[in-house]
Parts: structure tokens; sequence; C-alpha cells
């Protein structure tokens, strides 16, 4: 009725008008599908450009760590060739002296491998090249080894160093050397963390929580600021700290800790404020995941 109302009032035939309402009905979807196109664009656009941003930022990351590598490389490069060039000008140097001098160069090298080493495992790491041999590990066993190989570390501090870490616990499914490997880089930082003379503590505990374990570091140094808690875990952070006198190590063991714990399907962090000491957490799973999807990364290589 309306229609024959249309056409009446117009003059307009009945099929014109059905003609302009299909039209209509058509301009009215391709307006809508313009609009879902332009959204669609739109979110593009904004991945576009925060793509972008990402790349930008990790350009800069690549050569504040290209930077910062080659300058951790040139410290003892640079003692080793100037103690060798003063041996081979000086031979009638006093063997005392001499010997001195080969110590020097000598320690100087074990750190430049060191160093090499620890950037080649974090590129490894972040490279997904990294893989885990899992089997069955007794986190007690693994706790007493750590505390032995830093053990002469923290009694040449005078530092107490205490194991709660029950034998009853449950197996881990990890990979026992890299397990290992995040032990010691968490009680190394501990010992050079704590004050010297006798006033340091360092505990090691563990204890069962739901499907996973959870293991805990914990030390009375100086303590971290809380805006700093996720950067300690950063590539080189202490060599970007222009605040603080710059302390021991190469800055590269916690990011290694963090890519370990990781790479278990785990999670590591800390709880901190200043002189207060610091108690970094590791929760590990109790049961090895099948297969672990791998995580979008920005990382690069050397």
């Amino acid at each position: 009725l309306l229609l024959a109302s249309v056409a009446g009032a117009e003059e307009i035939s009945y099929d014109n008008v059905v003609g302009i309402l299909k039209e209509s009905q058509q301009l009215l979807e391709a307006n809508r599908q313009l609009q879902k196109q332009s959204r669609q664009l739109q979110r593009l656009t904004d991945e576009l450009r925060q793509a972008y941003q990402q790349l930008q930022a990790l350009d800069q990351q690549k050569d504040e760590f290209l930077y910062t590598v080659t300058h951790e490389l040139r410290t003892p490069l640079t003692s080793i060739r100037a103690l060798a060039e003063i041996l081979a000008d000086n031979p009638d140097l006093e063997e005392e002296e001499r010997a001195r001098f080969h110590h020097t160069i000598g320690r100087e090298a074990e750190r430049l491998t060191r160093l090499i080493s620890l950037i080649l495992d974090l590129e490894k790491l972040e490279s997904g090249q990294a893989t885990l041999v899992r089997a069955p590990v007794a986190l007690a066993d693994v706790a007493a080894e750590a505390a032995d190989a830093v053990g002469q570390l923290a009694r040449a501090k005078g530092i107490a160093l205490h194991l709660d870490v029950p034998a009853a616990l449950p197996p881990l499914p990890a990979d026992r050397d890299r397990l290992m490997q995040v032990l010691i880089n968490l009680l190394s930082n501990a010992v050079k963390a704590c004050p010297p003379g006798g006033t340091g503590r360092i505990g090691v505990l563990a204890w069962p929580a739901a499907d996973a374990l959870l293991l805990c570091v914990e030390d009375n140094g100086k303590g971290i600021a809380s805006a700093e808690h996720h950067q300690i875990f950063d590539k080189f952070f202490q060599a970007q700290n222009q605040n603080m006198r710059k302390p021991e190590g190469s800055g590269l063991g916690l990011a290694i800790t963090k890519k370990l714990v990781e790479l278990h399907q785990g999670r590591i962090w800390v709880e901190s404020a200043p002189e207060q000491g610091a108690r970094f957490f590791v929760e590990l799973p109790l049961v090895a995941p099948v297969r672990a999807a791998a995580p979008f990364s920005t990382s690069f290589s050397l």
C-alpha cells in the first residue's frame, strides 16, 4: 500500500519505486562495508604503528647493547695490552713485578672469556636455539651443590649461608645443569649485594605451591628500588645505572637467569626495598609442558 501510494502521489511506476528502494538498500550495505573496512584499516594502521615503535625500540636497544658490549670487552683488552707492552718494553723488571703482571693478564683474560661465554649464552637463549634436557631433579641436592660452588666467595666476605630446602620436595622435571646455573647466578648476586665483615646473611628456601615449586634466595644487602624491579633483568642494566658505583659482575647474570626460568615455563620476580635486602622468587612447574608455544620475541643476534 505504501509503495502504491508513493507511486500514485509522485506518478512513479511501482517498478521504479522498488528499484529506488533496492538501490537505497545497496547504498546502505555499501556504506556499512565501507565503515567496516575503515575500522579494519584503522586497526591495521594502529598495529603497523605499534610494530614500527617496537622496531625503533629494538633498534635503540641493539645500539645500546652493542655499545655496552664493546665497552665491556675493551676494558680487559686494554689492561692485557698495556701490561703486555710493559713486559715487552722492560725486560729488566723484577721477577716479583713480572709475576704480578702475568697474574693480572691471566685474570683479565679469564674475565674476557667469561664475558664472551655469557654473551653467546644469552644470544642462544634469546634466539630460541637453547634446549632443555629434562629429567627428575631433586631441588635439595642442586641447592646444596650451588651453595658449595659459591661457598668460598661467601666465606671470604664473612657471609652466613643458610639452606632450608626439604629433601622431601617432589622432583622437578628440569634441566639439572640449567637449574644449577639459575641458583649459582642468584647466590652470586646475593653474595655481591651483602655487606662484608660478618654481618651478611643469605637464605635459600623452597616449598611446594599448587602444581609448582617455589624457590626463594634472600639476602640482607643494600636492596633494590621498586622502580628497578623489572629493569634488573635487562641486559647490562647495572652499566646504565649512572647514579651508583658500578657493581661487580657483567650485568648479564639476571638476564640469563630470567631466560632460563622462562625456558622451564616458570617465572621469576623480586621483592625488595632500599636498605631492606632482596628476595628473589622462582616458580617452576612440577609438570613439564608437552609442547610450549614460541612467544613473540624482539631479540636480536650478534
